[in-house]
């Protein structure tokens, strides 16, 4: 029982950190072991406390909210006080509602409104502070890590995953599905991450008032996939998504960040002709090119492993792209053909198997 309740408090204290992101990389703090140190973040208006300082006393350093941990932190009386309020700072940043340069602690406009928006009691979300955040995360789910594991969550709970499958599901969809080795561990994290959503009041959100929805639009995906970080899935097979009832354009959602690691896995050259370039993405700040499954994820329901796989990706500069869909017929059978023996030995790996002729259908087929 001791293991186990340990497990839990690791995995609580791990997802505020997995929330935070990666916002403090390159401002000069270090990141060492924390063993034996207990720094749970246990509910997300706690990152009240180093916002509403930095809202009262401009571009403070780290260690000055430190010091003032009595009025940064809940408790005031913080054993590790740098620990506890680098942790909500990162969390304050990964949310947007601060900016970390050179230890310097900065409210943005964002933070600003947030700040103004407050209540009586310091430590408690009131409604237009929650309308505040839920605008920001639901307008752009990829902005950050700290939103893409909230959102990630968010949007598998409303797809209608729960229990072991919902753990299991978000842990692949974040990345970390060959990290969190322990069952418990994937529950204590998916528990405390649907905790900040509840906080948040994402729950009360009805699926028509989503903005994500609008991802599904292919140049908006596209888009994406230059922003995100690419994503390390498990290997072997992989479960195939559950069906989006709701989405018109799209009944099963892709991962720009799945697409994302297909394009760095070919170096974002076009696969059908490596010799074709084209311009470097002022985002990505690589040569810009364009993801594509080559099985097609409207065909999920013809198959039991997902289709959202890097081996089922290709990256193809866009001329490449548009003949794969627009091509008269000839020129478009033999792009689909040539990414057909650039994917075929990999795809088993993922427990998909298709002949060209049966993938030639999923476009319109042949004449």
């Amino acid at each position: 029982m001791d293991i186990l309740l340990h497990d839990k408090t690791l995995a609580a204290e791990n997802l505020a950190e997995l929330l935070a992101g990666t916002a403090l990389k390159g401002s000069g703090i270090s990141d060492t072991s924390r063993e034996g140190q207990v720094f749970t973040v246990a509910k997300l208006h706690y990152v009240n406390g180093v916002v509403y300082y930095a809202a009262e006393h401009p571009q403070s350093e780290l260690e000055h909210l430190a010091l003032h941990c009595t009025d940064t932190t809940k408790s005031g009386n913080v054993k590790h006080p740098l620990v506890r309020v680098r942790t909500l700072v990162r969390l304050a940043v990964g949310l947007g509602l601060l900016n970390l340069e050179k230890q310097k602690v900065k409210i943005t406009d964002l933070g600003q409104a947030y700040y103004e928006a407050r209540g009586d009691d310091k430590w408690a979300l009131t409604e237009k502070q929650q309308k505040i955040l839920c605008s920001h995360i639901l307008s752009d789910p990829y902005r950050s890590d700290t939103v893409y594991a909230i959102t990630a969550l968010f949007k598998l709970y409303k797809d209608g995953y729960r229990g072991e499958e919902l753990s299991g599901q978000y842990a692949n969809e974040i990345g970390k599905g060959d990290v969190w080795k322990s069952p418990v561990t994937y529950e204590g994290f998916t528990k405390f991450g649907l905790s900040y959503i509840a906080e948040l009041g994402l729950m009360d959100v009805h699926e028509d008032e989503l903005l994500i929805k609008s991802l599904v639009v292919e140049r908006h995906y596209q888009d994406k996939v230059n922003i995100v970080k690419p994503i390390n899935l498990p290997s072997g097979k992989l479960p195939k998504p559950k069906a989006k009832a709701a989405s018109i354009t799209e009944r099963y959602p892709s991962n720009p960040r799945v697409s994302k690691s297909a394009l760095v896995s070919a170096a974002f050259k076009c696969e059908l002709d490596p010799s074709h370039t084209t311009f470097l993405n002022h985002v990505s700040k690589q040569q810009h090119m364009e993801a594509h499954h080559l099985i097609p994820m409207k065909c999920q329901d013809d198959f039991e492993n997902a289709l959202d796989v890097p081996e089922n990706i290709l990256s193809l500069c866009p001329n490449c792209h548009r003949k794969i869909h627009l091509a008269d017929n000839y020129e478009r059978v033999i792009a689909i053909e040539q990414a057909y023996d650039l994917k075929k030995e990999a795809l088993p790996s993922r427990g998909l198997s298709v002949s060209i002729a049966k993938l030639l259908t999923f476009y319109g087929g042949p004449d």
